[in-house]
């Protein structure tokens, strides 16, 4: 299986579907460890809408959904975990910092972290930067939600 199918498959995985789908690029996995993921904010995307008008900038919640999404991946992405659909639910938000903004048209890459474990929880450190700038930095948990 070629790395992009590979990618395709790990997306699959993932519960959220677009809009709410922030991943559009897997660049890198590091299985059950690290994962790096991508996206272009684009003038017309949805969080744009009332934030702000006449400058719009990416929300800092939609940066740490892209920065959780990016860590769900790489939980997905272990290979004891079997097949079929990951779903993981936001239970925490560590600290987080948002230096600088972002706009339309820049590329959002998410670097995610595994930090810890404990039963069904998480923990994840990451960042997000915008065409190599820095604009989130925190720390998450994700739950597993039992079907």
């Amino acid at each position: 299986m070629s790395d992009e199918e590979r990618f395709e498959t790990l997306l699959a995985r993932l519960p959220h579907q677009p809009p709410m789908r922030l991943v559009e690029r897997i660049d890198r996995i590091e299985p059950g460890a690290r994962a790096v993921a991508s996206r272009t904010a684009r003038a017309g995307d949805w969080y744009f809408d009332g934030h702000f008008p006449g400058e719009p900038v990416v929300p800092g919640v939609v940066l740490a959904e892209l920065l959780a999404q990016t860590g769900g991946l790489a939980i997905a992405s272990d290979e004891g975990r079997g097949e079929g659909s990951i779903a993981m639910r936001l239970a925490a938000l560590g600290p987080f910092k948002f230096p600088e903004g972002a706009g339309p048209g820049s590329e959002l890459v998410a670097t995610a972290t595994v930090r810890g474990r404990m039963g069904a929880l998480v923990r994840i450190e990451g960042d997000v930067t915008a065409d190599g700038r820095l604009v989130a930095t925190g720390s998450l948990t994700l739950a597993e939600v039992k079907g």
